[in-house]
C-alpha cells in the first residue's frame, strides 16, 4: 500500500502509543467492583460523522453465567482512538454492571447500539474483540458464514485487503463465527438490518507498550478500513 507509512505517520506513533495507555487506564480500568447501571452509566459512547459504528463490548470485565470474565484489553482504547482519528461512531463498555453485552438478551448495551444506529443512520458495524496470543491468526473476521453481511460480500473483501496492506497477513474467517444469536454482530444484522463483522484481534497487536509497531499497524488497518467502507 503506497500510503501506508503516510497513514501511520499521521497518527504520530509515540503520541498515540501514550494516549492509548492513558485511555485504557482512565476509561477502561480493570476492576471487580460492580456498578448499578440504573445509577451509573456503564458505557462510553461518542457520536461521529461517518455512518460506521465501532464497538468494544468486552473492553472491561463482564459477567457471564454468574462468573467474572476477563476483559479484551485495549479494544476499548482502540475504539476511542478510532472515533477521534476517523470520525466514526464509537461505543464500549466501561463498567462491570452484571451482564455480558455479547451474550445477554435482553441487553442494555445492544439497546444503546440500536439507539445510536437509529439516530445516526449507521450503515455498518465493526465489533472488536480480543483473541489469545497463541491463535494462529492476526485478525479473524466473524461473519456467521457471511449471513451478517446481508449480501454485501464486498465488505469482507475490503477488510481482508486493507489489513493485508498494513502487514496483518494472517487473516482468517469465522474462527469465531459470531453466529451466536445474541452476539452484537448477529443482533445488528438480524434485528437492526445493519451489516456487521466481529473482529477478533490477536493480543500481540493489543499491547502498545510492548509492540508499538504492531499496535499502529492495527490502528492503521482499522482506520483505513473505516474510510474505505464509509
Amino acid at each position: 500500500m503506497d500510503n501506508q507509512e503516510d497513514v501511520l505517520n499521521e497518527f504520530s506513533r509515540a503520541r498515540l502509543n501514550e494516549e492509548a495507555v492513558n485511555v485504557e487506564r482512565i476509561h477502561f480500568y480493570k476492576t471487580n467492583k460492580r456498578v448499578n447501571p440504573k445509577q451509573e452509566e456503564p458505557f462510553w459512547f461518542s457520536v461521529g460523522k461517518l455512518p460506521i459504528l465501532v464497538s468494544a463490548p468486552h473492553a472491561v470485565r463482564h459477567y457471564r453465567q454468574k462468573k467474572i470474565k476477563m476483559s479484551d484489553q485495549f479494544t476499548g482504547s482502540v475504539v476511542y482512538l478510532l472515533n477521534k482519528l476517523t470520525g466514526c461512531h464509537g461505543i464500549a463498555a466501561t463498567k462491570l454492571y452484571g451482564g455480558d453485552p455479547n451474550f445477554d438478551n435482553p441487553c442494555i448495551y445492544k439497546e444503546k447500539i440500536a439507539e445510536i444506529c437509529k439516530k445516526n443512520k449507521i450503515k455498518f458495524i465493526l465489533d472488536l474483540h480480543g483473541a489469545a496470543r497463541e491463535r494462529d491468526f492476526d485478525v479473524d473476521f466473524g461473519t456467521n458464514k457471511e449471513k451478517n453481511l446481508l449480501g454485501k460480500a464486498e465488505i469482507l473483501k475490503t477488510l481482508e485487503q486493507t489489513f493485508q496492506d498494513f502487514g496483518l497477513l494472517r487473516t482468517s474467517l469465522d474462527y469465531f463465527a459470531a453466529s451466536g444469536q445474541n452476539t452484537v454482530a448477529n443482533y445488528a444484522a438480524r434485528e437492526l438490518g445493519i451489516p456487521a463483522v466481529q473482529v477478533e484481534i490477536n493480543k500481540q497487536y493489543r499491547v502498545p507498550a510492548q509492540n508499538a509497531q504492531g499496535f499502529h499497524r492495527l490502528l492503521g488497518a482499522l482506520a483505513e478500513s473505516i474510510k474505505r467502507l464509509a
